[in-house]
């Protein structure tokens, strides 16, 4: 009964509201207000848009925000008739305006277009345009990175990434470069805000102090010879009785080997099932995607350094052995000098 009773007082208020208007409606300058289809002031563009910004949380000065709210009020005057108005207020209340546009496909498209016309200069105009941003970014990543993701670390980095694109005010064009490796705003956001926070079997991290330890030698610096093969580096590696030539890679993660090579290395126990850390995937440079198990291992022998706690992955797919960052950022510099072919290592 509360209930029928407030739905009552509301669709009274309403009705009295349109008297008022319709009483007075030949005083009232009819451009001020957003009319029915009759041609009855129904309320206050100002106040529309005053309401609409605090709907969209929008700061004061915020030029999209009112161009968009305007573009509302716009689409809005003269498009309804009071009958549907008071059916809209009778059916849902406060949120009449959404019950209006769901009904109405046409409406809908337009006030979608308000919203584009804003997203050319600054999709984030407002702190809800960067909410409904951010989640349509973390479900995108859910769908489309295959490998597990960190639930509390990705909501960080969405925050992260979002924020980068507030404060260089990006418009809705910029947006595809989200998606490619090789444009400034992919690389600004990977930098500021760390990678896609997958969860994987090895973390390939800058390089700290502490890697030091992992690394024996008689001095802190060493010279190796290396090959240009192909336009590709190529050096000697030694692990154990194995010694083969590796491509230098630094856009790969880890060091990178077959199965059949893996196999023999653990008959002679270079490294067993007790260093298994976990299964990944792995883009190899052609763009393939393989699928590896992930072993660590010590002892891997490049010049006169010896490295320990180095991150292994196998794959039946592997032809080229790939020595990756995680043995780069073991050492605090490392040096390709193409006049000498060498790559100079330093502790």
């Amino acid at each position: 009964m509360h209930y029928l009773c407030a739905s009552m007082r509301n669709l009274l208020l309403l009705i009295f509201l349109f008297l008022s208007f319709t009483a007075y409606s030949q005083s009232v300058p009819k451009d001020d207000f957003i009319n029915t289809k009759e041609g009855v002031p129904l309320f206050s563009k100002r106040l529309f848009i005053t309401k609409c910004r605090e709907k969209i949380k929008s700061g004061e000065d915020n030029q999209e925000a009112l161009q968009v709210c305007a573009c509302h009020a716009q689409k809005l005057d003269t498009r309804f008739t009071n009958k549907q108005y008071r059916a809209a207020w009778n059916a849902a209340g406060d949120k009449w305006l959404d019950f209006l546009i769901e009904q109405d496909s046409v409406l809908k498209a337009d006030i979608q277009e308000c919203y584009q016309t804003a997203w050319k200069k600054n999709i984030f105009f407002s702190d809800a345009q960067a909410k409904s941003v951010k989640e349509s970014m973390k479900e995108s990543l859910k769908k489309s990175v295959k490998d597990s993701l960190d639930e509390k670390k990705l909501d960080t980095y969405c925050d992260c990434a979002v924020n980068v694109m507030k404060e260089r005010k990006v418009p809705a064009k910029k947006m595809d470069e989200l998606a490619n490796p090789n444009s400034f705003l992919y690389n600004e956001i990977a930098y500021r805000c760390g990678g896609v926070p997958v969860k994987r079997v090895s973390e390939t991290t800058g390089w700290k102090a502490s890697l030091a330890a992992d690394v024996h030698g008689v001095s802190d610096i060493d010279t190796v010879n290396i090959i240009t093969v192909n336009a590709m580096t190529r050096l000697k590696v030694k692990i154990g009785s194995f010694v083969y030539i590796w491509l230098l890679d630094s856009g790969a993660t880890d060091l990178l080997i077959s199965d059949s090579l893996a196999t023999q290395m653990m008959e002679q126990h270079l490294f067993s099932e007790k260093d298994f850390l976990g299964n990944a995937t792995y883009n190899v440079a052609n763009g393939k995607e393989v699928n590896c198990k992930v072993y660590k291992i010590n002892n891997v022998q490049i010049g006169k350094f010896t490295i320990d706690n180095i991150i292994l992955s196998t794959s039946p797919d592997v032809q080229d052995y790939l020595l990756g960052k995680s043995f780069l950022n073991k050492f605090s510099r490392w040096t390709i000098d193409n006049r000498r072919e060498v790559l100079i290592l330093e502790k």
